[in-house]
């Protein structure tokens, strides 16, 4: 009886050494071919998310949980798609995504699109940071940004840029180091340099604000710039 009863002893502390082992360690689950998550019923305070890659790999240590997926990866969540060559979701709800290379947003009920090379995104407040040869797509507004450094706040229709900023719309284009954009009311706040470009001319102030055309600009601080006229033609006599 004693003999039986060791035995059972050390099976059991085995086994909760190797079970506190497989806690702590990252487990990988690799799949050579897409994967397709099966998708969750959506309920009143629920979203559903689907996402497909080429590869995933799951990190169950306590604390550190996230899903990676590789390749070709995909994420839907809300009205927003999301494309890059990795892709990490992690946090209570799978809330947090880091992207990496290559990065596609798009979210077409709100007509905003979004390429760069790094993109981190909340799920909750949908707040995202985009950083590295960042273009943004307007199309609602029919305007272009581009920047190093963008924060887009879909809920609010918010986007602050800066370094190297350009926003172009048909014929006016204005560049400058730091930048806030309404898509909402179409408003600019310009700081940093900022210079305004049109056919008329050429015009750099302190700080610009308005919407991106040259009728509805207000300019501030120390301004200077260029006027382009058109030559009146000589009569004969």
């Amino acid at each position: 009886m004693t003999i039986q009863k060791s035995k059972t002893s050390i099976f059991l502390t085995v086994l909760t050494i190797g079970l506190l082992m497989a806690a702590s360690m990252p487990v990988f689950a690799q799949n050579a071919a897409p994967v397709k998550p099966v998708e969750g019923q959506k309920g009143e305070d629920s979203e559903v998310i689907t996402f497909t890659a080429q590869r995933m790999e799951s990190v169950l240590a306590k604390g550190k949980e996230k899903t990676i997926l590789i390749g070709a990866a995909v994420v839907n969540t809300g009205s927003i798609e999301i494309r890059a060559d990795r892709i990490e979701l992690s946090g209570t709800d799978y809330n947090n995504l880091v992207c990496i290379g290559s990065v596609k947003v798009k979210d077409e009920s709100k007509g905003f699109a979004l390429v760069s090379d790094n993109l981190e995104y909340a799920r909750d407040t949908e707040i995202g940071l985009a950083q590295s040869a960042v273009v943004l797509e307007d199309s609602k507004n029919n305007v272009i940004l581009k920047a190093e450094w963008v924060r887009f706040d879909q809920k609010q229709s918010i986007v602050d840029a800066r370094i190297g900023v350009h926003i172009l719309k048909e014929d006016f284009a204005v560049r400058a180091e730091y930048a806030r954009y309404n898509r909402d009311t179409e408003s600019l706040e310009l700081s940093g340099k900022p210079t305004v470009v049109s056919p008329d001319g050429t015009i750099t102030a302190d700080t610009v604000s308005g919407k991106p055309n040259m009728d509805n600009l207000t300019l501030s601080g120390q301004v200077s710039g260029t006027i382009t006229t058109k030559k009146k033609e000589g009569t004969t006599p």
